[in-house]
């Protein structure tokens, strides 16, 4: 709650705090679900800028990890629905081999996410990969934590057959 207060006052300090903090997060929920580094990273950069202008609407009902990812959510949600996609990552990661080999999953990954739809993949990525509990899911997605747990059996088993992996 500090933290926010501080940015509420403008304190450059506290400013810079915010950014590194929650930066990467939101970036890679972004890349996630866009499939694009450029948009992703704009999407991060509104994001955030976006949470340091409403800052004062944040009440401490949550923690400030959900609640900025609340804001990414809209602000992910917001651009989707007037976007004009950039292309895929493809272009951009076209090394193979080894010590490439974590760029390979990562890109296998990165496709197969892509192929789910958006209400699949962002508990997923929220959860595995910023690492948030299936309660602060539903509050940033604003659904029932049941309809989240659902919504990661069904993202991960479609991933699994994306990625040609054994449902079990």
């Amino acid at each position: 709650m500090e933290l926010a207060r501080g940015v509420a006052r403008n304190d450059d300090a506290c400013v810079a705090a915010f950014f590194r903090a929650y930066h990467a997060g939101v970036y890679r929920y972004m890349l996630c679900l866009t499939n694009n580094f450029e948009d992703a990273e704009d999407l991060a950069q509104d994001s955030l800028l976006q949470a340091k202008t409403h800052i004062r609407s944040y009440r401490g009902e949550s923690g400030l990890k959900t609640w900025v990812h609340r804001v990414a959510y809209h602000t992910f949600t917001h651009w989707s629905r007037k976007r004009k996609p950039r292309g895929d990552l493809s272009p951009h990661i076209a090394v193979t081999g080894e010590p490439f080999g974590q760029i390979d999953t990562t890109q296998a990954l990165l496709l197969a996410l892509s192929q789910l739809t958006p209400e699949l993949v962002q508990p997923l990525v929220l959860l595995e990969i910023n690492d948030l509990s299936v309660d602060e899911i539903g509050r940033i997605l604003d659904i029932p934590s049941g309809m989240v747990k659902s919504r990661l059996s069904t993202a991960r088993l479609r991933l699994r057959r994306h990625l040609g992996e054994s449902p079990c």
